[in-house]
C-alpha cells in the first residue's frame, strides 16, 4: 500500500455482531467511519448477526455495511467466526477462511502490510483440531500461521510493528470480562494451547511497538482499555452497535505520520472523533522501539521506618468482580493462585502474565479449600470435590456445567480442611476432624477426632495438625491418637510455616501478635491501634496473620494489612486508599532459610464505579541510603 509519508489513517473497527433490529446503528456507523476519510479500515472479526455468524451467510450479511467504506480493508476473522468449525462443528473446517479470502481478495486470512517505515501484521483465528477443542470460542491460531508471522518478523528487523488481532495475547494487561471471557477460557490468543508463545512474541520483537485488538466489548476510558508492557503498547477496541457491554459504541482512529503517532475514538454516539482513551506520540514509530517512557506499572511502595528496607508493590492483576472470601487466597506454586470471591466463583490467576486463566468453581461460595498434592479440593454446601491442577478440563467453562466432575456428598457441610501428608485432605465436619481420601481401601475414613468446640481452621505441618475452634482453643494433633493437644487460648488465628508459629491472642480488649519457634525463640509484636470494637466484630476471620521469615509478619485487620520487619518494631500500613484488602497469603511456599523473608499477596476490593478487585503482590527490599 503507497504511503507518501505525510499521513496515514487507519479506522480499526471491533467486534461486528450484527443485530438484525438495529441495521441502522452499522449503516450510521459506516458513514461515521468515512467521515473521517480513513486510508485503511481494519474490521477485527465476528461477522453477523446470532442466526448467521461462524456461517459464510454471517459474512454475506456484513458485506453490504462493508461495501458502503470507501476506504480499502483489511479484516480478520473472530472467535465466533470459527464456532461452527472448531473442534467437531459441522462445517467443513476452511469455509470461514475462504469466503473471507474470495470475498475480500487476500491470500490467506493472516498476513503483513508493508511499507517503507513501518510494518502491519494481521493474525486471524482458524478452527481448532477435534482433539484438543476445550473451548469452541477460543481465539485459536494454527502452528504455521505463527511460524509465517515469524518468518515475516525476521525479514525486516528495526521496522516498526502494529500487530492487529481478534483478542489480545496474554500478559498485555488489558482489562477483561470475568463473567464471560475468563470463564469460558477464550480471553487471550491460543489460551487453552499455547498462549505464552505470543508473550515471548511482543518480548523478542521490540519492534512491536503497538497492538490492536477487540473481543471485550468495553470502553477506551478505562484505565486499563490501553496498556504499556515490554515495550509493547496495548489498545483494546469497542463496537459500534448493540453487543456493547458498558453503553458505549467505538471505534479506534490511527494516525501516523513521519514525525507523530495519534490514537483516537471515533464514538459512535456522539458521530465524531473524541480524545477518549487518547494516545500521543511527537516523535515516528521507529522511536518508539526500545523506548522507556511509559511505566508499565503505578509504583506503589513505602519506607520501613528505621532501618534500610522499603516495602513495595511488586505486581498486580485483576481478578474477579467480587472480594475474596476471608480464606479464599491460595498460593499453588510461585506466580499462581487460587482466589475465591464471595459471589461464588474460584479463579486461578498467574501474576507473571497479569492473567486471569479461567474458573476452577461456579456456585455456592466454597467454605474451603485446599491444594493437596496434584489436586485442588473445594468444599461447598455438602459436597467436597477435587480438579487435578494440570488437567485442562479443570476449568468450567459454562454457568450450568456440573463441576468439578469429580464430588462426594458429605453428611454435613465441611467448614476447613487442610492437605493430608499422605495425600487426601484433613475436613472438619461440625465437631469432627477426619483424613478424606476416596481412593483408600478403609472406605476413606481414618482415625477421628472430635472437639467440644467448632473448629474453624486446620493448618497441616508435617505429620501434624494445627486446628483452631471457635471459642479460640488451639490444639495440635498426631493423626493417631485418642485427642489432641492443648496449645493456647483466646487465639484469633493462628499460622506456621516451617519453624515458626504465629497466633493472634485476644488480651484485655487488646491484641497482640505472638511469634514462637521450636528453638525456644518467642516475641511479642502489639498493635499499635487499640479499639474495643476490634474484638466485637462477629466474623471470624477479622484478623489474620502471617509468617514471613526472619521474624518478619504481616496481619489483616479489619480490611488493613499491617507489616512488621522485626520485634518490637512499629507497623506500617499498606496505603490502600479507595479498597479495602479480604484476604492475604505468603507468596512461596518453601520456609525461607535464616536471614531471609518471603513477600505476601492480597486481595483488595474497591468499590469505585470503573474499580476492579485487585491481587497485589508485595515483597521488602532493602535499599542503600
Amino acid at each position: 500500500m503507497n504511503w507518501g509519508g505525510s499521513l496515514l489513517r487507519i479506522i480499526v473497527i471491533g467486534d461486528f455482531h450484527l443485530d438484525p433490529n438495529h441495521y441502522e446503528l452499522s449503516r450510521k456507523a459506516m458513514e461515521d467511519v468515512n467521515n473521517t476519510v480513513p486510508d485503511l479500515v481494519i474490521p477485527l472479526g465476528d461477522f453477523g448477526s446470532r442466526a448467521f455468524i461462524g456461517s459464510m451467510d454471517g459474512l454475506l450479511e456484513v458485506k453490504p455495511f462493508l461495501d458502503m467504506l470507501n476506504a480499502a480493508k483489511r479484516p480478520i476473522l473472530g472467535n465466533h467466526d470459527l464456532q461452527r468449525e472448531s473442534g467437531t462443528g459441522s462445517q467443513p473446517k476452511g469455509t470461514m477462511e475462504s469466503a473471507l479470502q474470495q470475498m475480500f481478495h487476500l491470500d490467506k486470512p493472516y498476513g503483513v502490510m508493508e511499507f517503507d517505515e513501518f510494518r502491519l501484521f494481521f493474525a486471524s483465528t482458524e478452527p481448532q483440531p477435534a482433539d484438543s477443542c476445550y473451548s469452541v470460542q477460543e481465539c485459536f491460531a494454527t502452528d504455521e500461521q505463527f511460524a509465517e508471522l515469524i518468518t515475516e518478523l525476521d525479514r525486516r528487523p528495526g521496522v516498526p510493528v502494529i500487530f492487529f488481532t481478534h483478542a489480545p495475547p496474554i500478559g498485555c494487561g488489558l482489562r477483561t470480562v470475568p463473567r464471560v471471557h475468563v470463564k469460558s477460557t477464550n480471553a487471550y490468543l491460543d489460551q487453552n494451547h499455547d498462549p505464552y508463545r505470543w508473550k515471548q512474541l511482543y518480548e523478542q520483537y521490540p519492534e512491536i511497538v503497538m497492538w490492536f485488538s477487540a473481543h471485550y466489548h468495553l470502553g477506551h476510558s478505562y484505565i486499563d482499555s490501553h496498556t504499556f508492557r515490554n515495550g509493547t503498547h496495548f489498545f483494546l477496541t469497542g463496537v459500534h452497535g448493540t453487543c456493547t457491554r458498558d453503553g458505549s459504541r467505538l471505534s479506534r482512529m490511527i494516525d501516523i505520520s513521519s514525525h507523530s503517532v495519534k490514537v483516537l475514538t471515533l464514538d459512535h454516539v456522539q458521530r465524531s472523533i473524541t480524545n477518549e482513551g487518547a494516545f500521543n506520540y511527537n516523535n515516528s514509530l521507529s522511536c518508539m522501539i526500545h523506548s522507556t517512557k511509559w511505566q508499565p506499572l503505578p509504583k506503589l511502595s513505602m519506607p520501613i521506618p528505621d532501618s534500610q528496607t522499603i516495602l513495595e508493590r511488586i505486581a498486580f492483576n485483576s481478578v474477579g468482580e467480587q472480594p475474596a472470601l476471608p480464606q479464599g487466597l491460595h498460593l499453588v506454586e510461585p506466580g499462581k493462585y487460587f482466589v475465591s470471591t464471595q459471589d461464588g466463583f474460584t479463579w486461578e490467576v498467574e501474576t507473571d502474565t497479569e492473567a486471569v486463566k479461567g474458573c476452577l468453581h461456579i456456585g455456592e461460595p466454597l467454605q474451603a479449600l485446599a491444594v493437596s498434592g496434584d489436586y485442588l479440593w473445594m468444599a461447598w454446601d455438602n459436597y467436597v470435590g477435587l480438579s487435578h491442577l494440570s488437567s485442562p478440563w479443570r476449568f468450567t467453562r459454562s454457568f450450568d456445567a456440573e463441576w468439578p466432575q469429580q464430588r462426594w456428598v458429605m453428611e454435613k457441610p465441611v467448614q476447613c480442611m487442610a492437605p493430608h501428608p499422605d495425600g487426601g485432605v484433613w475436613i472438619a465436619c461440625n465437631y469432627t476432624i477426619q483424613h478424606f481420601f476416596p481412593w483408600q481401601k478403609d472406605d476413606s475414613i481414618s482415625k477421628r477426632l472430635t472437639l467440644q468446640a467448632r473448629p474453624h481452621q486446620l493448618m497441616a505441618a508435617g505429620a501434624y495438625l494445627w486446628i483452631l475452634c471457635e471459642d479460640g482453643t488451639l490444639w495440635k494433633w498426631d493423626g493417631l491418637s485418642e485427642k489432641a493437644h492443648f496449645e493456647l487460648e483466646d487465639v484469633l488465628y493462628f499460622d506456621i510455616w516451617g519453624a515458626a508459629q504465629a497466633a493472634v491472642i485476644r488480651s484485655n480488649h487488646r491484641i497482640r501478635f505472638l511469634l514462637w519457634s521450636a528453638d525456644g525463640f518467642e516475641a511479642v509484636y502489639w498493635f499499635p491501634f487499640q479499639d474495643k470494637s476490634i474484638l466485637e466484630i462477629p466474623d471470624l476471620f477479622s484478623h489474620q496473620l502471617l509468617v514471613l521469615g526472619d521474624q518478619k509478619l504481616a496481619a489483616l485487620v479489619q480490611g488493613n494489612v499491617y507489616y512488621w520487619d522485626k520485634p518490637g518494631s512499629t507497623p506500617v500500613r499498606l496505603p490502600h486508599i479507595q479498597g479495602q484488602v479480604s484476604a492475604l497469603t505468603r507468596s512461596s511456599l518453601i520456609p525461607a532459610a535464616d536471614g531471609l523473608s518471603c513477600g505476601f499477596a492480597v486481595h483488595v476490593r474497591d468499590t469505585s464505579p470503573e474499580g476492579r478487585q485487585q491481587l497485589e503482590l508485595w515483597a521488602a527490599r532493602t535499599c542503600d541510603r
